[in-house]
């Protein structure tokens, strides 16, 4: 599953290589097309790309796009577009189950794009109980991946027959009266044992893996004793979704639990959008203030419609960016380029420690009429642990 510990990876290849993202699964699929529509595409981007290119740079980069197009000539895509990374001390994929853009580059490993899919596709924990086990999953990009597994099992050969009589198993008569009473009780006091297992399972890979909501999956009766398990604030970003799938492969998981994950995505988003327009102080609003405020490293949370995007100008000596037309650096008066905020706001909100919350149209609509982009601004105490922190290392 694509991550930040990824993501890092791949940033750190060597160079230089090839970065190709290609839209592999066609949306009408020729069965007697004689080249593939993505490999056609890089073909031909390919050629273009190469007269852009420093002579002495030209034959290296043709090296990697033969070797690129080898490898995807015979191959049938399993998934719906795909990331190369190719260099001549480096080779990595990665498959994505959901559509990007086709892009073709040259140089350091180009990840914004990635960086990007991360920051709109929240990760979420997904816990599918029944009565024998519970199995933990992680889903993102439209992907699940077993993370792990818990079994059930409740041992009862300690029980003393003579404090309980027959116990009830197959073949062996059931216990009456008092006995059962004991009997239902310590059965009790074993299943909670285990849905503290489970809770406790999950709140470390919530800690592990950074989820941004549980999805309880389990019949009526089982969810309250395990929800009852979980930390109060942990509890606040559970969905308890009381279905008995627990013996439901994980494609079957998958297409039942989507919808209810985009539910879920769609009242998040507008709360975040609501709440932050709402906001009468710690908050900024607009590109020009955002930004500004971002690179003074003041932003806890930047919020961005998805596909969201502005010409930029950033100079070549410090680094400031913003969407003055000026051609010289306001702070240093070093000369600027031309970017685009899709390309350089990854590497500002890294510089700045800051979290990206992508929504969608209909739930940022107000934000959209705020100008697309608005961001809380970090209170002062946490910016001075932050600070504190960064002087104890």
């Amino acid at each position: 599953m694509l991550n930040a510990g990824k993501l890092e990876t791949l940033s750190r290849l060597p160079q230089p290589l090839l970065t190709a993202y290609l839209n592999t699964l066609s949306a009408e699929p020729s069965h007697h097309a004689p080249v593939p529509p993505h490999l056609a595409w890089l073909r031909k981007e390919g050629n273009s790309f190469v007269e852009s290119l420093p002579p002495a740079e030209r034959g290296l980069f043709g090296e990697q796009l033969h070797r690129v197009e080898e490898f995807l000539r015979d191959r049938t895509p399993a998934e719906k577009s795909l990331v190369i990374f190719a260099g001549f001390k480096a080779w990595d994929t990665v498959p994505l189950q959901i559509e990007i853009v086709n892009e073709l580059r040259w140089g350091k490993p180009v990840i914004a794009q990635l960086l990007w899919l991360v920051a709109e596709h929240r990760p979420y924990c997904i816990v599918v109980v029944d009565q024998g086990s519970a199995r933990f999953f992680g889903y993102r990009l439209r992907e699940m991946r077993l993370l792990d597994e818990m079994s059930f099992d409740v041992d009862i050969s300690q029980w003393k027959e003579e404090d309980l009589g027959h116990v009830a198993r197959p073949g062996i008569r059931t216990t009456h009266g008092t006995q059962r009473d004991v009997f239902n009780h310590r059965m009790d006091a074993q299943y909670k044992r285990l849905f503290r297992n489970a809770a406790e399972k999950t709140v470390h890979l919530q800690e592990r893996e950074h989820f941004a909501a549980v999805f309880l999956v389990a019949s009526e009766r089982l969810t309250a004793p395990i929800v009852a398990e979980f930390p109060r604030e942990l509890q606040r970003r559970v969905r308890s979704i009381k279905k008995d799938l627990g013996k439901f492969e994980p494609h079957e998981l998958q297409k039942h639990l989507e919808p209810e994950i985009d539910k879920w995505e769609r009242e998040h988003e507008s709360t975040l959008v609501d709440e932050l327009i709402a906001s009468e102080r710690g908050a900024v609003m607009g590109i020009d203030e955002t930004l500004a405020q971002l690179q003074k490293k003041k932003i806890r949370t930047l919020v961005l419609l998805r596909g969201f995007d502005a010409r930029l100008r950033k100079c070549n000596n410090c680094g400031w960016t913003d969407s003055a037309a000026d051609t010289l650096c306001p702070v240093c008066r070093g000369d600027r380029s031309s970017v685009m905020l899709r390309d350089v706001l990854p590497d500002l909100a890294g510089a700045s420690e800051a979290d990206v919350e992508i929504v969608s149209d209909k739930p940022g609509t107000g934000l959209k009429d705020a100008g697309g982009i608005g961001a809380w601004l970090r209170q002062r105490k946490e910016s001075g642990l932050r600070k504190a922190a960064a002087q104890s290392l």
